[in-house]
């Protein structure tokens, strides 16, 4: 009997090992990629990864002529979730699936109701989105809406629509959308049945650079009638 319960109690924490450790057999693509989220939370590192290919996807599904076109791809996002055309199965890369399970491990990171989970609106992330949202009129919805606890996918987005301008630049609100719209969306998906979307190539930018001015180029125009007799 005791070596049955030790068995059973082996088999249990191999278990739990398994689940934490498959966190960390995910390769991270955008570990050397800029930090979205402005504040220091536990497992920043795979929401920051989870963050920026999330962008990533919608930018190679969205933004098929491969311009970059950020308020494109989440324009086009936004509008498919308002109109209910989005397409959870075509969209995701094999890496988000991935992430997607990672992160569905996360217990205290969502909330189930009604069969629809959501963001688990107190957690520390949430805290640090509805702080740092610098479009100031969705900061002020969004914070009224957890305030009163009437946060609701379908309350926030109609706002959201109208910021997609202002998204692309906005590191709260791009996580907001990857984990309240995104991530629950596709966690159940196979991760070897995905098909990857090659998204276009970033510029990278240094911003510390001071642009170059090119010099217009000034060429020596000769008067075609220079030296002829007009007498």
């Amino acid at each position: 009997m005791k070596t049955i319960s030790k068995l059973l109690i082996l088999a249990i924490l191999v278990s739990f090992s398994s689940c934490d450790n498959s966190k960390n057999q995910i390769e991270y693509k955008f570990a050397s990629s800029p930090k979205v989220l402005a504040c220091e939370i536990s497992n920043g590192e795979l929401y920051n990864e989870a963050i920026h290919s999330f962008e990533n996807d919608i930018l190679a599904f969205y933004d098929k002529n491969a311009k970059s076109n950020k308020f494109k791809a989440y324009s086009g996002f936004i509008n498919n979730l308002n109109n209910g055309r989005i397409q959870f199965d075509l969209i995701p890369s094999k890496h988000s699936v991935e992430l997607a399970h990672a992160l569905k491990q996360e217990s205290k990171l969502w909330s189930t109701k009604n069969k629809t989970t959501t963001l688990n609106y107190s957690h520390p992330i949430v805290d640090c989105i509805a702080n740092n949202i610098k479009t100031q009129y969705i900061k002020e919805t969004f914070n009224a809406l957890l305030a009163t606890n009437s946060m609701r996918k379908n309350l926030i987005l109609p706002p959201l629509q109208g910021a997609s301008r202002s998204i692309q630049t906005d590191g709260s609100l791009i996580a907001f959308l990857a984990f309240e719209y995104y991530y629950p969306n596709i966690w159940n998906l196979d991760p070897e049945t995905i098909k990857t979307l090659e998204a276009p190539k970033q510029p990278k930018i240094d911003f510390n650079k001071t642009p170059t001015t090119t010099r217009p180029r000034v060429t020596d125009k000769k008067d075609s009638h220079a030296g002829h007799n007009h007498d």
